[in-house]
């Protein structure tokens, strides 16, 4: 399932900022709980010292017979406040006779041990009250107020607090959405950029406006499609060289085929046959070293890389080449190696390798010649050695042994120019160097060297 960039980062940041806002809000709810609590009960504790003082004065001309239960009339001339009715006052002996109230006042059950603050549950609501004792006067004084005003207030705080962010949120989402769509766009333009492309076009893409944030990302990409023009350019090339290359044999076999159809006797209808059964074999043997060349691609991953035994693929492939050698008189010989010889690669490229090594030093030895094989260690790695008594590379060819097709003049030697390509392409597959070396004149022969990292 596709995700949207934008959407994700708006149910993030969405996410973090109802987090933040419920964190806020519940922080600023309990303190402002906390707060009314406190400030309603400096407000009781205010009220029952500010009555102790005036009624104290007054007690003793009070007459307690025939005042006792008196509410105090509290006939205003102007309407008084709703929570008026949630606040009373009590006065009354320490022995529970009420000498005055307010007309709201509730008979509360409160116990005469108290001397401070106290919840105490009416008949219908809870109260808290505030108890201030006169031992010396023998009364007291109750203070008490509804919690239900307290509740009212904390509900219309936490309503002020939460309003603002219902309003607010939304907004931030809509301006959070708007902004990441105005910086992914670049993003858009980029990505119709490559969709509209030619496919032939594999230039790099302009890096201008890429944001910051995913120019790795574009970088990578510039680089895919350098290596991708790179190898495109490579196949082309190829493909023309194959072409090129193909056209004279088939050309050949043509013409032998036609010389056999107009052959005029069995001798010269064999002899055409027999050279295009050559032609055919030639051709086979250079289709099957360019899929060979193909399928040896240099990045290819190492995870695909197992651990061989090079002298045990040296030895089987010396004595597949040693009939060779033995036909055509060169001798051949593999030092023996003590121990094996571990590396990571491909078993089937390193027989590749040594294949093509060996049959180059046997094709290009005159008969009575020598061919030597062996393997080393060294402080880097492993060293495979191939020597011969042929005649060596022409100074002229020296720059060009690598190259795809290209066969030395001179040499009078056949063969489709693609040995030491596919030489080349195993040794650079394997992260591994090669080195010629050749005496200065003809019958010095060629030392080959392939160094071969061990990991």
């Amino acid at each position: 399932m596709k995700q949207s960039i934008r959407l994700r980062l708006i149910i993030f940041l969405g996410g973090m900022l109802v987090i933040a806002w419920v964190g806020i809000a519940a922080s600023s709810i309990y303190s402002a709980r906390k707060e009314v609590q406190e400030l309603f009960d400096a407000h009781l504790a205010q009220s029952a010292r500010v009555l102790y003082s005036l009624i104290k004065h007054e007690m003793s001309e009070l007459s307690v017979e025939g005042e006792n239960n008196r509410p105090i009339d509290m006939n205003l001339s102007a309407p008084g406040h709703f929570y008026e009715g949630k606040i009373s006052f009590r006065v009354r002996d320490n022995a529970g006779k009420s000498w005055f109230m307010t007309q709201n006042a509730p008979e509360l059950a409160i116990n005469s041990g108290i001397n401070g603050f106290a919840n105490v549950d009416g008949e219908r609501e809870q109260w808290r009250v505030f108890i201030l004792r006169d031992k010396v006067l023998d009364f007291s004084i109750e203070v008490a107020q509804s919690y239900q005003i307290r509740n009212e207030l904390i509900v219309e705080i936490t309503r002020q607090v939460i309003w603002p962010f219902i309003i607010v949120i939304p907004l931030l989402m809509l301006m959070i959405w708007s902004s990441v769509g105005r910086s992914l766009r670049p993003l858009q333009t980029v990505a119709n950029e490559v969709k509209n492309r030619n496919p032939q076009n594999l230039e790099e893409i302009d890096l201008t406006n890429v944001p910051i944030e995913v120019l790795p990302l574009f970088i990578s990409l510039n680089d895919l499609l350098g290596r991708l023009k790179k190898a495109l350019s490579n196949e082309r090339g190829f493909t023309s060289d194959a072409a090129h290359e193909l056209r004279t044999p088939l050309a050949g076999i043509r013409a032998q085929a036609q010389v056999a159809l107009r052959a005029s006797s069995e001798t010269e209808k064999d002899t055409a046959l027999r050279h295009m059964i050559i032609g055919i074999d030639n051709t086979t043997h250079l289709v099957r070293q360019m899929l060979m060349l193909a399928r040896l691609d240099p990045d290819i991953p190492n995870r695909e890389f197992k651990i061989q035994d090079l002298s045990s693929i040296l030895a089987e492939v010396a004595a597949d080449v040693a009939s060779i050698a033995v036909e055509k008189g060169v001798e051949l010989e593999v030092r023996e190696v003590q121990g094996k010889m571990l590396i990571k690669g491909r078993a089937e490229a390193l027989s590749v390798l040594i294949r093509n090594l060996l049959d180059n030093a046997v094709r290009y030895t005159p008969a009575g010649g020598w061919v030597k094989a062996g393997i080393s260690r060294s402080p880097d790695g492993l060293v495979l050695k191939v020597s011969d008594s042929g005649p060596g590379i022409a100074e002229q060819d020296k720059d060009r042994i690598f190259d795809r097709f290209y066969r030395g003049l001179g040499t009078g030697q056949t063969g489709s120019g693609l040995g030491l390509s596919i030489v080349q392409r195993v040794v650079d597959l394997h992260g591994a160097k090669i080195e010629f070396q050749t005496g200065s004149g003809t019958g010095k022969g060629v030392t080959v060297k392939v160094m071969f990292p061990v990991n």
